[in-house]
């Protein structure tokens, strides 16, 4: 496995994957809102994040597709899609981390409109309650996984908040 692929692995594991969606969530409302021109209607904020998510998906299954990553780093993606297939609550724990990030601007923007308040919402409290119970089913061991093919130890990718 490549140094890039273990970095793109890691991008997913705790707390490089928290990380990493705190940060989109700072940035989904003011470009949300950008994009949007102002229009507060909750169908409007809705769209954007369904198709948000659904680049968020799309995106890394084309360059699966196209780029030459080894069997070991497709293996672990594939174990990784088949969690989120299995347990509902792998995906939603996300969710929890792009709200967190959203609060920043909640805080400074001035207040939020009701779309923006929806999604935030959306985010914390689904994401939050993902967040439980994929700690309840105990799947920790995407992050040993992630730690054998990496070579890193077990607490450097743990995929959960210890």
């Amino acid at each position: 496995m490549t140094s890039v692929e273990r970095f793109l692995i890691n991008l997913d594991t705790w707390p490089a994957g928290a990380f990493l969606r705190i940060g989109l969530g700072l940035c989904i409302l003011p470009v949300f809102r950008l994009l949007s021109g102002g229009d507060d209607r909750i169908v409007v904020a809705l769209t954007m994040f369904l198709a948000l998510l659904l680049a968020l998906r799309l995106v890394p299954a084309v360059c699966r597709r196209v780029l030459p990553f080894s069997r070991e780093a497709k293996d672990l993606w594939f174990k990784r899609r088949n969690l989120g297939k299995r347990y509902d609550s792998y995906q939603w724990q996300k969710l929890f981390w792009m709200g967190l990030g959203m609060l920043p601007y909640a805080l400074i923007s001035g207040g939020l409109g009701r779309g923006e308040i929806v999604l935030l919402a959306i985010c914390t409290i689904g994401g939050g309650a993902g967040l439980l119970l994929w700690r309840k089913t105990g799947q920790l061991s995407i992050g040993a996984a992630t730690a054998k093919a990496t070579k890193l130890p077990p607490a450097a990718v743990a995929s959960t908040p210890p």
